[in-house]
């Protein structure tokens, strides 16, 4: 009786034993698991704070170079490195399609138009660059500049590709935060084509607009009885 009492005591005192040593285990791999997400967690916010701050230190070195004494509160100075669709009204006279503001600058197809002035780090005057808008209906329903010299005039929309420095209007609510209007004003063009057929089903460049349909036939009439 005592060997057999005494075997199970040491049984269940090096079971006591086992299942400490394996919860111990599960502790410290989960304590290790916590560790490595904690560590990850470090390295990632460290990442971001340094691009960051390299984002900052580049911004501050472009800020220098853009001429913002230039340009209106509510526009902003932007870079486009690939180019970019957009659209632009100009006016139709004689066989030529000009700008609207002095009626004289030209745009042809497949020609590119840069500013004749600008800054040695690229920066044109607003006064110099093209105003465009980012759709088709922004274009088509923004009103005639100020003094605009092409005012009955016919319009056409162009669409053109844009890259290079530009300026954005933004929209500025309280708050400082803003929101792009889609017009915008570019150093350097090229007129892609004339969007003619801007409002057609089998376009490219299709403009939303609401579904009208026009039936292209009629039913017929019921026939009439003489009485």
């Amino acid at each position: 009786m005592g060997n057999g009492r005494w075997t199970r005591e040491r049984r269940e005192t090096e079971y006591h034993r086992l299942s400490r040593l394996q919860a111990e285990r599960k502790l410290a791999a989960i304590e290790r698991r916590r560790g490595a997400r904690e560590a990850r967690k470090s390295v990632r916010v460290m990442k971001d704070e340094v691009a960051k701050q390299i984002a900052q230190i580049v911004e501050d070195r472009a800020f220098a170079t853009r001429p913002t004494y230039q340009i209106p509160p509510s526009w902003k100075a932007t870079h486009i490195t690939r180019p970019q669709a957009f659209y632009k009204v100009v006016a139709c006279r004689d066989d030529k399609f000009v700008s609207v503001v002095d009626g004289d600058t030209e745009f042809a197809l497949g020609k590119t138009y840069k500013t004749r002035r600008g800054t040695p780090s690229g920066w044109a005057p607003m006064s110099e660059c093209f105003l465009a808008w980012n759709s088709p209906l922004g274009a088509l329903n923004a009103a005639f500049p100020e003094g605009s010299k092409a005012t009955g005039l016919p319009r056409v929309l162009l669409k053109i590709e844009g890259r290079g420095n530009a300026y954005e209007e933004h929209e500025v609510f309280r708050g400082g935060h803003s929101r792009w209007t889609g017009q915008i004003s570019l150093g350097a063009i090229k007129v892609c084509r004339i969007m003619t057929d801007a409002f057609r089903n089998t376009s490219a460049d299709k403009v939303l607009l609401p579904d009208f349909h026009i039936p292209q036939k009629f039913p017929p009439l019921m026939p009439s009885w003489d009485l």
